[in-house]
């Protein structure tokens, strides 16, 4: 069975929420990390992350899942 589509919009207000609270993924992803919605909060959320550290974002390919 397919996942239900999210939009772009709402899977980003999520990400960057969650980011700004100090949550990690686990806590604040409701998104299977193996579905586009949930590979999508990870970018957005360690983009967001970065920028508010200053740093450079991690791959997705370095989190820890």
């Amino acid at each position: 069975m397919p996942f239900p589509i999210t939009p772009l919009a709402t899977i980003e207000r999520e990400a960057k929420a969650a980011a700004e609270k100090g949550q990690t993924p686990n806590e604040a992803c409701r998104y299977p990390f193996g579905d586009p919605a949930g590979e999508a909060f990870m970018r957005i959320y360690n983009e967001h992350r970065a920028a508010l550290k200053g740093a450079t974002p991690q791959l997705a390919s370095e989190v820890p899942q």
